[in-house]
């Protein structure tokens, strides 16, 4: 029940949905496609809209841009997540609590082989659970997985357009220098080390949003997924200074797979 102290709204604290809209998405059930996909980056929205038909933004709020359109007669929300678990945990609660079905990860990556090419994508099937949020919902124990349905048409779309993909489990993690084995300010906390933690793991990439998602979406009974284009290969130690091209290549991909989820899922 809301009140009026001094001529401001109050309402619930533990859930503050405000004329139907999610606190920080600013969006309604109406604005949600069932099929969302999630970028970090908020410029990757407008990508992926560039490839839709009547795409529209429908809020910006801090992190978040979330926009909708159509591509080849499917309805795609998208909705840009920051960088990090924290902030991708409240994306992803609101989408579901907002009634999404389908979460995928469309992101950037570091390879941690050497046969792995700069522009290649990933399409993981699991993931490292050290992203700092999850924790807080399921033990440590209780695993991060993409959805078997998810994972296929990930890979089915990279096969109909020619592109070079591998598949294997990421380390999630919630850390950009320290945790993913990068010295910094002349300091070097372990580098080595957490590295080849990873590399003796059989990790295939390092990156910062998947396991939040995936464990989430298990949660909460959501289909999730992952597919991020290479911008660096920490084995080579090379870094993809203009990675626009490989990540418009990965949005019509997935875009692809989501008409091929809508159409097999009837969702």
């Amino acid at each position: 029940m809301e009140n009026d102290i001094n001529n401001n709204a109050i309402t619930n604290a533990s859930n503050p949905i405000i004329d139907g809209k999610a606190p920080h998405l600013k969006c309604t059930k109406q604005d949600i496609s069932d099929i969302v996909l999630l970028p970090g980056d908020p410029r990757r929205v407008r990508m992926v809209g560039s490839l839709c038909d009547n795409f529209h933004i429908i809020a910006e709020n801090r992190e978040y841009t979330i926009g909708t359109g159509i591509y080849n007669n499917t309805c795609i929300t998208v909705c840009s997540t920051g960088i990090g678990a924290s902030s991708t945990e409240i994306a992803v609660l609101e989408l579901i609590e907002l009634g999404a079905k389908a979460l995928i990860r469309i992101g950037g990556t570091g390879a941690l082989r050497n046969d792995i090419q700069l522009g290649d994508l990933i399409i993981n099937t699991g993931a490292v659970r050290r992203g700092g949020a999850s924790k807080f919902y399921a033990p440590i124990e209780y695993p991060a997985i993409a959805s078997y349905e998810v994972i296929q048409v990930l890979v089915d779309a990279c096969k109909k357009n020619n592109q070079r993909y591998h598949l294997g489990i990421s380390g999630s993690v919630g850390s950009f220098f320290a945790g993913q084995g990068r010295q910094i300010l002349g300091k070097d906390f372990n580098s080595d080390a957490v590295l080849n933690e990873y590399i003796n793991l059989n990790v295939l990439n390092l990156e910062m949003e998947s396991e939040t998602i995936m464990t989430l979406g298990s949660i909460f009974g959501v289909i999730t997924g992952s597919i991020c284009a290479v911008h660096a290969n920490r084995i080579t130690d090379e870094w993809l200074v203009n990675f626009e091209e490989p990540q418009l290549n990965m949005c019509k991909i997935v875009l692809d797979a989501c008409v091929d989820l809508y159409n097999k899922l009837k969702i």
